[in-house]
């Protein structure tokens, strides 16, 4: 989060010099004075194109579309960020205090803004409003580069995969949320300390970071992953998280629960990891009250 507050702050800062009156930046005009709607199809995806090339470069760190204006963010040839946007009918570079902190750049051909208004509107159905809506493509967290939705005033900020589709609202307490929310928590990582799925707040990994660090990634209902890092070591040895059986985790549950003392509705988690050092993952749940330790296959070792 700490990288989109720097973009954030960067655009502040643009729209605050804008509203105080400083001059703008020598620029071409290519629209007419009321200017193009970026929400129709084509229009906005054209305008980046335009930006980029003006820009004299490709490695966006950030693009931000609203229906009247077009910004985009790139890496000077000394690794400075430079901002060029369209408003009120010119293209030109404009002033910013956006920094560069290791923040991942990416490509425009990665992402679908081929039809603005189709994001915006189904941004709309899930967040209830349309007020001042932008379209943000930016390193969201520890170098994942998402496209979202958000309003002014702030309403639920939107989410949507690269190709366009709406980020998949994920139930934890399902067989298919607890798989789609394992995958996208581990990623493209091959060894893990731990996994952990809890039915109330979502799926996440630890695993290894640099200099002796932790790195934790949370994949929860509505929120891509994110990433934060500890500036401490697991002492747990590490597993392959192809161990890790979504399937045999539901089986559990749903044997446990609506058994005994368990509600069929019971909130529950569980942690995968080798704490015993067996060379392989058990699964240690907690289902309502009840407490107990099963192989990565699901069969129960105790209680």
């Amino acid at each position: 989060m700490t990288t989109r507050r720097h973009l954030l702050v960067g655009w502040l800062a643009v729209a605050l010099l804008t509203a105080c009156g400083t001059p703008a930046p020598t620029a071409t005009p290519t629209a007419s004075p009321s200017g193009p709607d970026f929400t129709t199809p084509g229009t906005a995806a054209s305008m980046v194109r335009q930006l980029l090339e003006a820009a004299g470069n490709q490695d966006l760190l950030m693009v931000e579309i609203t229906e009247e204006t077009v910004e985009v963010s790139v890496l000077d040839t000394g690794h400075k960020p430079v901002t060029w946007a369209y408003r009120d009918g010119e293209i030109g570079e404009v002033a910013s205090d956006l920094q560069y902190v290791d923040q991942a750049t990416f490509s425009l051909s990665r992402f679908n803004i081929s039809d603005v208004g189709a994001l915006f509107r189904a941004a709309q159905g899930q967040s209830g409003s349309a007020e001042k809506q932008s379209l943000t493509i930016v390193d969201y967290s520890g170098g994942e580069v998402m496209m979202s939705v958000s309003t002014v005033p702030e309403s639920r900020t939107v989410f949507f995969t690269p190709d366009g589709a709406l980020l998949p609202v994920l139930s934890f307490d399902t067989p298919g949320g607890i798989a789609a929310g394992i995958a996208d928590a581990v990623g493209t990582r091959a060894l893990v300390h731990s996994v952990t799925v809890d039915s109330q707040q979502g799926a996440w990994v630890e695993y290894p970071g640099t200099s002796g660090t932790t790195v934790r990634r949370t994949r929860t209902a509505k929120v891509p992953v994110t990433t934060n890092v500890t500036a401490k070591e697991m002492d747990l040895p590490l597993f392959f998280a192809t161990k890790v059986r979504p399937e045999a985790v539901w089986a559990v549950v749903d044997d446990v629960r609506g058994s005994g003392d368990v509600p069929a509705e019971a909130s529950w988690s569980v942690v995968i990891d080798d704490r015993e050092g067996l060379g392989v993952p058990r699964m240690y749940f907690s289902i309502g009250s009840t407490v107990l330790v099963t192989d990565a296959a699901g069969s129960v070792i105790s209680r």
